[in-house]
């Protein structure tokens, strides 16, 4: 269970016995207001322990929840409706966490560490109709763990591609690739088509895709596309930033070449036994095209590997 939830439970909890407790003094209802006041110091404590207390499982844990359409209050949600959507929602989190892994995900195949980024239904979250997914691990976490981080970064990629801004989304495009786009617009368009809402708890983020946002992010990722070429670049490395993954290479035409670089390319320039910055180099490149809703294409270069560096 996130812990956010949990927090939020107990507060909850804690107003209301609170409540109860002033009406039980008011009304001199004495062995009342002893239960009271005992349950009182204990979810207090609770509160307290859970809000304190750092040596926890850090294991990744989120709770989905879904409203409108499908959904009848807290009772009962369409098998195939919660079906699809939790598959997807596992889509969009195994395909974050391969491009975390290997920075480029091919454009078919399977997709590389599936298996790491799996997530098991674990209970029912209160409140409107919704699932809590955890990390299935042997052993307590003692830090964050890469799958939480990971669910972090695909929970965000929801709320901003359902930005009411849309230069959000636009800014987050060139970061995606053609098959995460496909896992974007896969789970948007179930949720739209079914009049569905989407609200999303993990750690302490907290997001809430209503039936305009979730209609904004179907639109959006459907007339998107995102096509992918790599190629051979010859030319004189003119920066590279490993910390910030970026780098600028002047082709044997004269243009500057610039974007992103894999953790791999950073590897190599630093596994290199003298300065290359300045001589030249042969790399793999993968050039996306973005053609965003109402926007020109674009272009972002993305730096895969160094095939060879010159004398």
């Amino acid at each position: 269970m996130p812990k956010k939830l949990t927090i939020d439970s107990l507060s909850a909890e804690l107003i209301s016995v609170s409540n109860l407790l002033e009406s039980a003094k008011k009304s001199g209802d004495i062995v009342g207001e002893m239960q009271l006041e005992h349950r009182l110091e204990k979810l207090t404590s609770q509160l307290q322990v859970l809000k304190e207390h750092t040596l926890q499982d850090n294991s990744a844990s989120v709770a989905i929840f879904f409203g409108g359409k499908p959904v009848l209050g807290s009772k009962g949600i369409a098998v195939d409706f919660a079906g699809k959507a939790l598959e997807q929602f596992q889509n969009l989190v195994s395909k974050t966490f391969a491009k975390s892994e290997i920075g480029q995900l091919g454009t078919r195949g399977k997709v590389p560490f599936k298996a790491q980024s799996e997530l098991m239904v674990t209970g029912l979250a209160r409140g409107s109709f919704g699932f809590v997914l955890d990390e299935m691990s042997e052993q307590t976490e003692l830090e964050v763990s890469e799958l939480s981080l990971v669910i972090d970064k695909a929970t965000h990629l929801l709320r901003d591609t359902a930005a009411q801004d849309e230069a959000v989304f636009e800014s987050l495009v060139d970061e995606l690739d053609a098959r995460t786009l496909l896992a974007l617009k896969d789970m948007f368009f179930n949720l739209d088509s079914n009049a569905a809402t989407i609200r999303v708890v993990e750690g302490d983020l907290d997001i809430v895709l209503d039936s305009a946002a979730v209609h904004r992010g179907k639109i959006r990722t459907e007339a998107t596309t995102i096509d992918e070429d790599t190629t051979e670049v010859s030319g004189v490395l003119k920066g590279l930033l490993p910390e910030h993954r970026k780098f600028e290479i002047i082709d044997d035409s004269g243009n500057l070449v610039y974007g992103s670089v894999t953790k791999e390319a950073v590897e190599q320039f630093e596994a290199a036994s003298k300065s290359v910055i300045g001589k030249r180099c042969t790399v793999s490149v993968t050039v996306k095209t973005v053609k965003p809703l109402n926007r020109p294409p674009r272009e972002v270069a993305r730096l895969i590997e160094f095939l060879n560096f010159e004398a």
